[in-house]
């Protein structure tokens, strides 16, 4: 199962997360523009909320297979973009949108599902992070093919001016609970990988 975190600029000014959430619902055919599309959204009780960047605001898809998924963030982006437009404002997801101000993008939760049991947490107090050998087995796979991974989730040279060290970016090839400077961090039931961002 994945959940899809997107982070995106919208180019206004200081434009609160509740005015662009009002726009998105105001007109009936906004709101229900994700329904169609059978996307889930939520995000801290509203659709949307502020980061840390310069009108930069945090979407969270719901879980879904990771087929779906993909494709949920792809639409969610491109309704994002339409409905920005028609409200006279520009909405991108382009990694670096300043030089001088924090980058945007993206992370996915991933759980791993067998018989209908999370097998990615460990299931007894056997492990020293609370990982199941499988999740453990899973992480490091991602951390060794993480290059190749790049070429999907960072294909734009725009991408690694975001993927510096102190920027919360997943910099550097390593795990870590809590640690916005790894590439993968484990939760206590799913492991998130932090995505280099593409527009």
């Amino acid at each position: 199962m994945a959940e899809s975190i997107a982070r995106g600029v919208v180019q206004s000014g200081v434009l609160p997360p509740q005015r662009i959430s009002t726009a998105i619902h105001s007109n009936p055919s906004h709101g229900t523009a994700f329904q169609s599309l059978g996307i889930s959204v939520y995000s801290h009780n509203t659709d949307m909320h502020a980061e840390a960047g310069n009108g930069q605001y945090e979407m969270a898809l719901g879980y879904t297979a990771c087929t779906y998924a993909t494709d949920n963030l792809i639409f969610m982006r491109e309704v994002v973009r339409a409905i920005a437009n028609k409200h006279g404002l520009l909405a991108t997801f382009v990694p670096k949108y300043a030089l001088d101000d924090i980058g945007s993008g993206s992370h996915v939760h991933l759980s791993l599902w067998q018989n209908g049991q999370n097998v990615f947490q460990a299931s007894d107090a056997s492990s020293q992070h609370g990982m199941s050998k499988v999740g453990e087995e899973f992480m490091a796979g991602v951390l060794d093919h993480l290059p190749s991974i790049f070429a999907f989730t960072a294909p734009l040279s725009n991408s690694y001016d975001r993927i510096q060290p102190n920027t919360w970016s997943g910099a550097y090839q390593c795990w870590g609970k809590e640690n916005r400077e790894a590439h993968c961090i484990f939760f206590y039931l799913a492991m998130c990988i932090v995505i280099g961002g593409f527009n």
